[in-house]
């Protein structure tokens, strides 16, 4: 008997986990990328914990520890002083995993190499999702192109980000909506000086946020501003004068970092409610399902873990229920997911607002973050950090 066989489509972080998470559990997988390249420079991301865990037990742990830095602590200061509101160590407890800093593309690397080490996984690029049909007995896709491929399978899992085809196939069509920010990305060479942390620096109606990455040969700087319009595409380039006006009145180190960037990316910032996460044999994951702003830097995270648990329901049903079982482990894997989805998109959005408080609120907010202290702002983010699957 051939093994059941689920269709991803998306071959980012969210379906290169999923893919390896099911693969790992003896059910193939094609995974369908529409695009044909997988560069993102100028971005970096942070994997804590709560997504950490699965990685290492991917058997990922040495390969991400040849790109990654182990963060020492999360720093926030001021925009204009600089001065330190408060400071975080996040050094790892007994058992738990370091919380990693590392490029995008780093990360989708080591995800790459081991799904084409899996003899179970197909990948398929330059092809996109362009028809879904399902029935009692599964799912057939077929493929844009003028070959008119189809393929069928158990299940279609959408991880195709934020402007989802699958989530618009399940029939949520409504646009995501523009914040009002938008999102400056560089990547610096490392001079070998930096503290192995994350920095925040906190100001009216902007932030910014720096750490090292490629094992701490670089430094991954991201500056958050207002913008009046949304404009589309993840690596636009942007113009360095607008950048220059826009921290004249930052901190003297800050100033400096920026002025070393050699590029800028510029990315606008574009939110959504949380979707239904399943229907039928159709699932969605991590942007897909649930976009995140980059204000607590779990979108990465947050994707790794609905792969991990999309993969255990759905092997669980197999192995008791068989196909039959498949449109409920979908199910079951959505009411897992969407309380704490919406919680990590809230905190997030709550974080934004929070981090761009003009005068006077933001004496408030720094007397605040300043009482919680380093043990009080763990506390506070245990909720996130501690989570592990239920399986």
């Amino acid at each position: 008997m051939s093994a059941p066989h689920c269709v991803i489509a998306g071959a980012g972080i969210a379906g290169l986990t999923a893919a390896l998470c099911l693969a790992r559990r003896g059910i193939a997988v094609t995974v369908v990328e529409k695009r044909t390249g997988f560069g993102e420079l100028g971005a970096g991301l942070q994997i804590a914990p709560n997504s950490g865990r699965i990685l290492d037990d991917l058997d990922l742990t040495l390969p991400l520890k040849r790109v990654a830095v182990s963060s020492r602590a999360l720093t926030i200061r001021r925009w204009g002083s600089g001065g330190e509101i408060v400071a975080m160590p996040v050094e790892p407890e007994p058992g738990q995993p370091p919380y990693r800093l590392l490029k995008r593309n780093d990360l989708h690397t080591v995800l790459l190499d081991a799904v084409r080490s899996m003899p179970n996984i197909r990948l398929l690029v330059g092809r996109g999702v362009q028809e879904t049909v399902q029935d009692e007995q599964g799912v057939t896709v077929t493929l844009d192109g003028r070959s008119g491929e189809t393929l069928s399978g158990i299940a279609l899992i959408g991880a195709d980000g934020g402007r989802s085809r699958i989530r618009e196939v399940l029939g949520d069509e409504h646009p995501p909506s523009f914040t009002g920010y938008e999102a400056w990305r560089t990547v610096l060479p490392a001079t070998g000086k930096e503290a192995p942390g994350v920095t925040l620096h906190l100001g009216s109606g902007r932030h910014a946020v720096h750490y090292p990455v490629a094992a701490g040969r670089e430094i991954n700087l991201v500056i958050i501003r207002q913008a009046q319009e949304a404009r589309e595409g993840w690596s636009r380039e942007g113009d360095p004068a607008i950048l220059r006006e826009h921290v004249a009145k930052a901190s003297p180190a800050l100033r400096a970092l920026a002025a070393s960037a050699p590029s800028w990316l510029v990315w606008s910032l574009f939110d959504r409610s949380p979707a239904a996460m399943a229907q039928g044999r159709v699932a969605l994951i991590g942007d897909a399902a649930h976009p995140v702003l980059p204000f607590l830097a779990q979108g990465a995270s947050l994707a790794i873990e609905d792969a991990a648990v999309l993969a255990r329901h759905l092997a669980a049903a197999l192995g008791s229920a068989g196909n039959a079982g498949v449109p409920m482990a979908l199910a079951a894997f959505a009411e897992a997911r969407a309380a704490r989805a919406a919680r990590v998109q809230d905190e997030s959005r709550r974080n934004g607002r929070t981090y761009h408080l003009g005068m006077p609120l933001s004496l408030g907010r720094d007397l605040v973050l300043r009482r919680l202290g380093a043990r009080g702002m763990r506390e506070r983010y245990r909720w996130l950090y501690d989570w592990r699957d239920a399986g």
